[in-house]
């Protein structure tokens, strides 16, 4: 009889460090897919662009073409937002392209890549990857259309904040727009599956948090208390980290719209650091905006 529960014991341990190890590797085989979604941007590559939009083709330095949405403010002094998209999404989905759209709306150019392998681009998403295109969109704007970097805003919702930051705290820019941002990936993977370690087997780290103080320029973070991907509190301390001057705006609109269910916050932040022609002082009583937290 002893033997018999000491067998059933051991047979249910083995059993369930199988069942264990089976899902641990599953996660671990599908941590490209799980991270960046791309098979999901897919379904949304379609092939209508709303007016005011420009489709172009910038090529990254190891050769990969990326389509890239380009939105003309009407103003060549206005600054230039470069918006990375954030994952799973694309720059041929509405919802992404009718944000641009209220970016443009508020006096900024806007530049938004699509990543290697999102959307009907060719290519393996990868987090070098995406940091290389992310520098093809700088050069383009720095090279060919001679921007100065003082005139880009280097902006990215989930992970695309990421995408933002690693490009801030290595090339120079005006400052970094996060919307919804990350933490990073070991960070987000041990909140989802806390009882996977994570921290050990993340090839993609994207670690803003440990990044963030390294960039200067001005930072402002747009996060929802709704947010169910994201805590409030993840978002606040890399806010909290942030080294340079700085906004945060708690906001509505979850994951995917937090800044641009009102407008009216993200407007007045923007000017602040980054103003453009379209904010008419005159009719808001001289307010320039927020001034920066510390």
């Amino acid at each position: 009889m002893t033997r018999r529960i000491a067998g059933g014991i051991a047979g249910g341990v083995l059993f369930c460090s199988v069942m264990y190890a089976g899902c641990v590797g599953f996660l671990w085989a599908n941590e490209t897919r799980i991270v960046f979604r791309s098979h999901i941007s897919h379904a949304a590559a379609s092939a209508w662009m709303p007016g005011g939009m420009e489709l172009i083709e910038i090529v990254a330095a190891d050769g990969q073409k990326l389509e890239t949405l380009r939105l003309d403010a009407g103003d060549p002094a206005a600054p230039w937002i470069v918006f990375f998209h954030g994952s799973g999404h694309s720059i041929r989905n509405p919802r992404v392209q009718g944000q641009l759209d209220q970016l443009r709306a508020l006096g900024y150019n806007v530049l938004a890549p699509e990543y290697r392998g999102f959307g009907r681009n060719e290519g393996t998403p990868s987090e070098s990857g995406l940091y290389e295109d992310a520098r093809a969109a700088y050069r383009y704007l720095t090279v060919e259309r001679r921007v100065s970097p003082s005139g880009i805003v280097l902006a990215g919702r989930s992970l695309g904040s990421a995408v933002a930051v690693e490009t801030a705290s290595r090339l120079p820019s005006a400052g970094v727009l996060l919307f919804s941002p990350i933490d990073s990936i070991p960070l987000m993977g041990s909140r989802m599956y806390p009882w996977v370690p994570v921290s050990l087997l993340a090839s993609s780290r994207f670690d803003s948090l440990g990044k963030i103080g390294r960039v200067r320029a001005p930072v402002v973070v747009v996060h929802s208390p709704s947010d169910r991907w994201v805590p409030m509190a993840a978002a606040r301390e890399l806010f909290a980290r942030a080294g340079g001057p700085k906004v945060m705006i708690e906001t509505t609109g979850g994951h995917n719209r937090a800044g641009f269910d009102n407008v009216d916050e993200l407007r007045a932040a923007l000017s602040a650091f980054w103003p453009t022609t379209a904010v008419d002082d005159s009719e808001s009583g001289g307010w320039h905006g927020p001034r920066a937290s510390h």
